[in-house]
């Protein structure tokens, strides 16, 4: 299994996920000893997928578009072929857009914290009076799918 997870570009530990979750079929077995069931025997067609799999993982895919890809590829051929394949990609476009347009806010804004002097009205800087991480409301775009993961402060208010 090691050899074909190398093949792939995928970890054993992923490969056997991706044969829980359905992606992947569970391949057949060698046989084996008494103690162990064999080792996995992964056709050409298999390794085919997972590195598939692998690919679409490595640009930015949900495990969701890519089962809709298997299934258009397992019931009509090659998925380049169809026009789902293009509304997916289309789609993930879109949403990556959506998160640059949403990291280029929050860059504009770093920069914007780093060179600004901080009028301390002559009280000592503390977590009542600390204006290191404010800025003007309304600078950053909406935070997009994927961006920090931090939904608590996403959206850009002062909270």
């Amino acid at each position: 299994m090691r050899r074909h997870g190398w093949t792939s570009g995928l970890t054993v530990k992923a490969i056997r996920y991706y044969e829980d979750i359905g992606l992947v079929p569970k391949p057949a077995r060698t046989s084996g000893g008494v103690h162990t069931r064999g080792h996995r025997v992964y056709s050409e067609a298999d390794i085919g997928r997972l590195s598939f799999i692998h690919q679409a993982r490595l640009l930015g895919l949900s495990l969701a578009d890519i089962r809709e890809l298997l299934a258009v590829a397992d019931g009509k051929g090659c998925p380049s072929e169809q026009p789902e394949y293009r509304d997916i990609l289309t789609r993930h476009l879109r949403e990556i857009d959506e998160r640059v347009r949403h990291l280029l806010g929050l860059r504009n804004v770093i920069e914007g914290l780093l060179p600004r002097a901080r009028p301390t009205n002559g009280q000592k800087c503390s977590w009542g009076t600390c204006a290191c991480m404010r800025w003007q409301a309304g600078t950053l775009p909406p935070s997009g799918a994927g961006s920090s993961g931090d939904d608590e402060h996403k959206g850009g208010s002062n909270v």
